[in-house]
């Protein structure tokens, strides 16, 4: 589904995989458009719906019409502060202060709120699913941007979501203001390889394929559970950006599982984003990080919005979602 979820169904793509009984595709949305894009999958009871969002099309290399606007959610959601490199870069915003690695948080968040993310686009997309299917069990799920969209939903709305080959999505959940109650085990299910850079935040540096396409993926937390496989160490693949393709999951993953079990799902503990920047909010007249720019934390858990007034309030937890203990990561390849 995640791979479909790249292919318009009005053309004849031989890259889209039969998903089979009992799934049918139910709708699409986006497709007449140069943003959010992707597919929406039901059983042949309409019992469980799942929406497939489309991840990232590089301008670089397809041309593909969503392209600048998949670069510049990229950039804004998980760079440190406004896709700010180097002087060689144009930056999605203008929050930073010269040459140093400090950002202006407020001026960040205003340019969350003023820009056209997908997220907001998603949350709407999810309400009309949700209108039409209430006696129905959706699921939300999506590759690499795709993915993290997916899981920015699934945090505010609670519905399960499983992703695949996502960047770190912990920092964008902050920037959002997206509720982080201590204690409670988001419905997340995180699933993706060490090879993949973006997945594990590696993907910078001027030597990097990001670096060259003009993607700053430097966030690396996530929030949820994380389900890794360790290929570098145990199958020794090298870190290659080409293996982050959703192919590379179904082909030489999930279509092996004598080679490729379903690895432990666990929250990531002791991880930090941006760790050289500062993030001050000029109102507070001084220079300090603020919480909603996590820098460390121990646990997935522990870390919490800046303020509740700012957590969303116009969208509540649908009637259909199940608690997160009555809910599992589905073991089948479909998703995928």
């Amino acid at each position: 589904m995640t791979n479909n979820a790249y292919l318009d169904v009005g053309k004849n793509n031989s890259e889209w995989y039969d998903l089979g009984p009992p799934w049918e595709l139910d709708g699409s949305f986006g497709w007449e458009s140069d943003g959010i894009r992707g597919h929406v999958f039901a059983d042949d009871e309409h019992s469980l719906i799942i929406i497939s969002i489309k991840g990232t099309s590089t301008v670089l290399w397809t041309g593909e019409p969503t392209g600048e606007k998949d670069k510049m959610n990229d950039n804004i959601l998980f760079s440190c502060c406004c896709a700010r490199i180097s002087r060689a870069w144009k930056p999605v915003c203008k929050c930073y202060q010269a040459n140093d690695y400090q950002c202006d948080s407020k001026c960040l968040q205003d340019e969350i709120e003023r820009k056209e993310l997908y997220y907001d686009n998603a949350l709407e997309i999810y309400e009309d699913v949700f209108k039409n299917y209430q006696n129905s069990t959706i699921w939300i799920t999506g590759h690499s941007l795709g993915g993290a969209i997916a899981s920015l939903v699934g945090q505010t709305l609670g519905v399960p979501t499983v992703t695949f080959e996502i960047p770190g999505d912990r920092m964008a959940s902050h920037r959002l203001h997206l509720p982080h109650a201590p204690g409670a085990e988001l419905p997340l299910w995180h699933f993706g390889h060490t090879a993949d850079p973006i997945f594990i935040g590696a993907c910078t540096g001027p030597s990097s394929a990001c670096w060259y396409g003009g993607y700053a993926m430097e966030s690396r937390c996530h929030t949820g559970k994380v389900c890794k496989w360790d290929t570098v160490n145990d199958k020794g693949w090298r870190v290659d950006v080409r293996t982050h393709r959703v192919q590379t999951v179904i082909e030489t993953i999930l279509k092996k599982p004598e080679d490729f079990g379903i690895p432990e799902c666990k929250q990531e503990v002791d991880c930090e984003d941006c760790g050289l920047w500062e993030y001050f909010d000029p109102r507070d007249n001084a220079t300090s990080s603020v919480p909603t720019e996590p820098t460390s934390t121990s646990t997935d858990n522990t870390s919490s919005a800046t303020t509740t007034s700012d957590q969303p309030t116009e969208h509540s937890t649908p009637s259909n979602s199940k608690t997160p203990s009555d809910l599992h990561p589905p073991t089948g390849q479909c998703i995928a």
